[in-house]
């Protein structure tokens, strides 16, 4: 285990493993370590949002999520009638038409972070585990190469003879997590640039920066298990969103392998209140989803996992620490488990934060981007815990019945159509900053449906080499590339195809381009920044051969031609298609835009032909850096 190394990641959980795959992806040499000796296996977080799902598709996993997992499709609403009685109320779909390209799926956490290991793996960084950070010191000298030194305690953990069904371990009933006593074998000391703690809620990290989680908790405590039911409920494989007259309130989620996921009200708790682990049990949550789904019968024979949690929102405000320590996940956000955000937004911090500490660890941008980090996540998390507070506080309140005194089922239905598009993680805008640039009347006329700040959404395509129908997202891979997307219009227009040629010869030879700046010597054309080509005309209005060399460069020792750079708005033969320039809002008989995209997919500006490069001069000279390794 090397002494030095670029990044320390505290914490083997989604968040840590999402930070991982990018950094190794990336070539940059880290370590991520673990004080537990292995995985968790069962329970957990189960929901994978469909922004979350196209992250994976990026690293080449989505597939496995798709194959293993429980799609949603429907969710029902039980509400009691005027006699008390529950019935079902409404019906709507659990992701709404044009969300995502893909569909909001349930999967076991430990599945989802096998995935993110073997990705990791594949590109050479291993979890080491049995490992704790026993302190963590900053050199004198701020400059230093590795200012940042962090003492290791390898452990040598006690069996574990708890019940491996329970998660009350990490449940928030308790005020600190007991852990497993444990012996030191040795110790090590490491020097780093930068560390980043994705250690969770009881972060080891957030405490030596002395920051803390600031809010508040509603003293409702809930009951989750996960079990094979068996009940008279009709809806139980579909998502079932349950309030009773007066027992509390349910959410039944079905998962994969015919596992059933429940979310019981279980009771209040007087401020300041903790309940005793000691007392908690998976019989006294089945008793309590029993009362509230009355008449409805339920036996569980088969639990796999359960818990108990109170529901409560704080965040840490400060999220790093001279741009040299950061936190992301549980370590700066926690909240509710129901809306399905937990492990989303925390694996979202990771990668957000993973291609900016790569670009600064490699020298290829200035490590003032690093500061965009906390800008954008913070908001989100200060967003999340405004939705989480409210959506929790409906959820476990009592419906209005007849004259009775309670919430509106209406308003409660109504915030979860509302709020669906944000809780996909498809609604996420980034406000402007260094690397998103401002918005005007004039960008937007370019393109209406592309929202500079929002991700790059994606529409079918026609690759023009082959033919192949493809979702044009699919070609924003995360291997820290930036892109320009090029819409070139109708290129069968003379005038047209020379507007697109004359873009490219300058984007390729002006001295102020940044793709003949930032490019290194002897390095393929679209290592650094990438184009991407998409016209209006029809494959057979233009020989591939004719397109500018940018838009189909020369790559690799023997100088191989690219077949995956150029797409055409045309219907496939098999996949239909032919609608992507009217799903971007781009005329597609109009002179053309250039669209930026930042690594992480999202949009960092919208622009026209004719100030392309010196606009996006201006963009990457305030950032960026030459000399840095790719």
């Amino acid at each position: 285990m090397p002494n030095e190394c670029d990044v320390l990641i505290i914490g083997a959980g989604p968040a840590g493993l999402m930070l991982g795959c990018w950094l190794a992806r990336l070539g940059v040499k880290a370590r991520i370590i673990d004080e537990r000796p292995a995985k968790i296996t069962r329970g957990h977080a189960d929901g994978v949002q469909c922004r979350t799902i196209e992250i994976f598709q990026s690293f080449g996993m989505a597939e496995r999520i798709q194959k293993e997992g429980n799609e949603l499709s429907e969710v029902v609403f039980y509400n009691p009638d005027k006699h008390g009685n529950l019935v079902p109320t409404s019906r709507i779909p659990d992701t709404q038409p044009d969300t995502s390209r893909f569909r909001h799926v349930v999967l076991n956490q430990g599945r989802i972070e096998d995935f993110l290991i073997d990705c990791m793996n594949a590109d050479g960084l291993k979890v080491e585990r049995s490992i704790s950070p026993v302190s963590l010191e900053f050199a004198d000298d701020a400059m230093a190469g590795r200012p940042i030194a962090v003492k290791l305690a390898h452990l040598v953990p006690a069996v574990d003879g708890s019940d491996p069904a329970s998660g009350l371990y990490r449940s928030n009933i308790i005020s600190n997590e007991p852990g497993l006593p444990s012996s030191v074998s040795k110790t090590e000391e490491i020097n780093v640039k930068y560390v980043v703690g994705c250690d969770g809620a009881r972060s080891w990290t957030r405490k030596q920066l002395g920051f803390s989680l600031e809010g508040d908790s509603a003293n409702i405590y809930w009951g989750v298990m996960d079990a094979r039911p068996i009940t008279n409920l009709p809806d139980v494989r579909v998502k079932v969103v349950l309030h009773s007259a007066d027992a509390g309130s349910l959410l039944i989620v079905p998962r994969e392998r015919n596992l059933v996921r429940f979310y019981i009200q279980m009771g209040t708790l007087q401020p300041g209140e903790k309940l005793d682990a000691k007392t908690q049990s998976a019989e006294k949550i089945i008793e309590s989803a029993r009362r509230i789904l009355a008449p409805y019968t339920l036996e569980c024979p088969e639990i796999e996992w359960w818990s108990v949690y109170e529901i409560g929102q704080r965040i840490c405000k400060t999220v790093s620490f001279k741009n040299r320590v950061f936190l992301a996940g549980d370590a700066f956000h926690t909240h509710s488990p129901k809306a399905g955000q937990g492990m989303n937004v925390s694996m979202m911090d990771s990668y957000n934060l993973g291609w900016k500490l790569a670009a600064a660890v490699k020298g290829t941008a200035n490590p003032s981007i690093l500061e965009t980090y906390g800008a954008e996540r913070v908001e989100v998390a200060r967003q999340l815990i405004e939705f989480d507070h409210k959506f929790s506080r409906l959820f476990s309140g009592k419906p209005a019945v007849a004259e009775s005194e309670g919430i509106s089922m209406e308003e409660f239905q109504a915030m979860w159509v509302r709020m669906e598009k944000w809780t996909s993680g498809t609604g996420v805008k980034y406000a402007p900053s260094l690397i998103v640039a401002d918005t005007s009347p004039a960008k937007r006329d370019l393109a209406q449906n592309i929202i500079i700040g929002s991700h790059f959404e994606s529409q079918m395509v026609l690759c023009y080499a082959d033919a192949h129908a493809t979702q044009f997202a699919d070609r924003l891979v995360s291997n820290g590339r930036w892109r320009l997307i090029i819409f070139a219009g109708n290129v069968a227009n003379p005038d047209q195809l020379q507007r697109v040629a004359d873009l490219c010869d300058r984007l390729t030879h002006d001295v102020e381009s940044p793709i003949k700046k930032y490019t290194p010597p002897n390095a393929d054309l679209n290592s650094v920044i990438e184009v991407l080509t998409l016209t209006s005309s029809p494959r057979r209005a233009l020989p591939y051969s004719a397109f500018p060399e940018l838009t189909r460069p020369l790559v690799g020792k023997f100088r191989y031609p690219t077949y995956d750079q150029i797409f055409s708005d045309e219907v496939s033969y098999l996949d239909g298609g032919g609608a992507a320039y009217a799903g971007y809002g781009v005329d597609p008989t109009g002179p053309g835009c250039v669209v930026l995209v930042r690594p992480d997919q999202y949009v960092a500006d919208v622009l026209e032909f004719s100030r392309c490069v010196e606009s996006l001069a201006l963009f990457f000279d305030a950032f960026m850096m030459m000399g840095g390794a790719l």
